[in-house]
């Protein structure tokens, strides 16, 4: 009934305004002012009203406030109304609807003169609408009551921040290794919103660091896909709206050793450390061969995090051999196999790989180790170019070595052992690095060489060293340093001294002999 009754009261105002305003009202204000004017002339005189403002479309984010302008030419006691659809908001300075958002804004009252005759005067009525809501959206119309309403239209369009009303996950997501994961993020705004997907402190499993989309699918899932993703929409207006998943793939013990030979000495203490990765979290056990490990004085088993450490005291002969790590879950289980040994660690070079002399290399490195090294091993050859696939190498057999015959092999023996038989007492040293050096003769010109190192301690040989390249000095090459008269064969210097040469010891000797000359001489 309120309805009716609003759309009623608008009609008649409408058409009284139509009828009255315009017309009526203007011929009587004429003929009282100028007497001679005629009905027909007064209708000549008038001008059809035309609008100012032409209709726009207004974009606007919600919660906001929008005014919609209306204002025609010339100024004249039109009515003017605003409609939405078949609603009327307003008639003239009346307000219509019941909302309480909605507000009319009158433009400011002028005075001017149609040929001379004052008349009234007024703009138009502005549009506002306060706190804006999607709802609001569509077309608003502004119309002349006139007996050919005449009208524009303002279209309002309501932009909406995003907003994610849907996430295939709610909670942490479970998969096997190997799975396939599809998660799904759905969003909602004006103008429709972009998701994206990324995860937390890492690139994607794709390797990218963003992918666009409603979905994210993983293939073949395994334990460096875990982790928290996030979906974000956005579509510029207001902040971006985001939600998270957690994937947690579940998957049996993948184990790594870091360090597969621990080398150490008598009365030292060890650490053996395996890294596991598994989900759900795995048991581990630590073995010497087939014997499992318990807490003792002597042995004792920790972790922290991935990281699983064997820590052995007093390390004793006894000690040395073959461990393994066995992590056991739900879905599985690995092992880590580990040695622990006093022979001493790989040999590294440290001569540089150009000689001084072409025919003549002074062939130098160390080794770590905890016990005395006893005895070296040198094999050194002419670069082969491995024609026709024949590949010579060397061959261990039950710790000898057999080698082919394009290697050279020389003996040398460690320093300050006089006795081999006989080891060297406690307490034993920690690890040392012991130098030794060789001066290889009878080799070729500008010619590229190849060699390989072993040493021996009490505990046994070590592993022999990767292959080292060096290369003698060319013919036409200066004598960068002058060779001693009498070079050595070979040195020593456990303590990181220069070797001398025999020619050196020979003049230091003659030296001392002269100074202990004197001395008598004097005393």
């Amino acid at each position: 009934m309120h309805a009716v009754f609003v759309f009623i009261v608008t009609l008649a105002l409408l058409v009284l305004a139509s009828v009255a305003c315009p017309s009526t009202r203007r011929r009587r204000i004429h003929a009282q002012n100028y007497p001679g004017l005629t009905d027909q002339d007064i209708l000549q005189e008038g001008k059809p009203a035309t609008f100012v403002t032409p209709g726009q479309t207004y974009r606007i984010a919600t919660g906001s406030t929008v005014v919609l302008p209306c204002r025609v030419t010339p100024a004249g006691a039109y009515v003017l109304a605003w409609k939405r659809g078949i609603a009327v908001l307003t008639a003239g300075p009346v307000k219509v609807t019941p909302d309480k958002r909605v507000r009319l804004l009158q433009s400011p009252v002028s005075t001017s003169s149609l040929t001379g005759i004052p008349e009234l005067s007024g703009e138009g009525y502005s549009l506002e609408l306060k706190d804006v809501r999607p709802q609001d959206a569509g077309d608003y119309v502004c119309q002349i009551g006139t007996m050919e309403p005449r009208e524009i239209t303002h279209t309002l369009e309501i932009l909406v921040p995003p907003r994610i009303h849907y996430v295939s996950h709610s909670g942490p997501l479970e998969v096997l290794q190997g799975a396939t994961v599809k998660m799904e993020c759905r969003a909602s705004g004006n103008p429709v919103p972009t998701v994206a997907w990324t995860r937390k402190n890492n690139v994607l499993p794709s390797g990218e660091r963003s992918v666009s989309g409603l979905s994210l699918v993983i293939q073949h899932a395994d334990r460096h896909s875990a982790g928290q993703y996030q979906c974000s929409a956005d579509n510029g207006v207001g902040q971006p709206d985001t939600r998270h998943i957690t994937l947690n793939v579940l998957y049996g013990p993948e184990v790594e050793t870091e360090r597969s030979t621990v080398h150490t000495g008598i009365g030292l203490e060890a650490q053996l450390v395996c890294i596991v990765h598994a989900e759900p979290s795995p048991q581990v056990l630590w073995f010497k061969d087939t014997a499992q490990l318990g807490t003792t004085e002597q042995h004792a088993a920790h972790a922290r995090g991935n990281r699983y450490t064997l820590v052995i005291r007093n390390v004793t002969s006894a000690d040395f051999g073959n461990y393994s790590c066995v992590a056991s879950n739900s879905h599985g289980k690995g092992r880590g196999q580990l040695t622990l040994t006093g022979t001493a660690g790989l040999a590294v070079f440290d001569s540089p790989p150009l000689g001084t002399e072409k025919d003549t290399y002074n062939i130098s490195w160390s080794v770590n180790s905890h016990a005395a090294i006893t005895e070296y091993r040198l094999f050194y050859r002419q670069q082969p170019h491995h024609h026709h696939g024949h590949h010579q190498e060397l061959i261990f057999n039950n710790s000898k070595m057999i080698y082919r015959n394009d290697w050279n092999s020389v003996v040398l023996p460690g320093a300050g052992v006089t006795n081999l038989q006989i080891p060297l007492p406690p307490p034993f040293p920690g690890v040392t690095r012991q130098k030794m050096w060789y001066t290889v003769r009878s080799l070729h010109p500008s010619t590229t060489y190849e060699a390989r190192v072993q040493a021996r301690n009490q505990h046994g040989w070590n592993k022999l060293s990767p292959i080292f390249h060096f290369t003698t000095r060319s013919n036409d090459m200066e004598n960068m340093v002058e060779p001693s008269a009498q070079p050595a064969v070979y040195g020593i210097s456990q303590q990181g001294m220069a070797p001398f040469s025999s020619g050196v010891r020979e003049k230091l000797s003659s030296a001392f002999s002269l100074i202990v000359v004197l001395v008598v001489h004097l005393f």
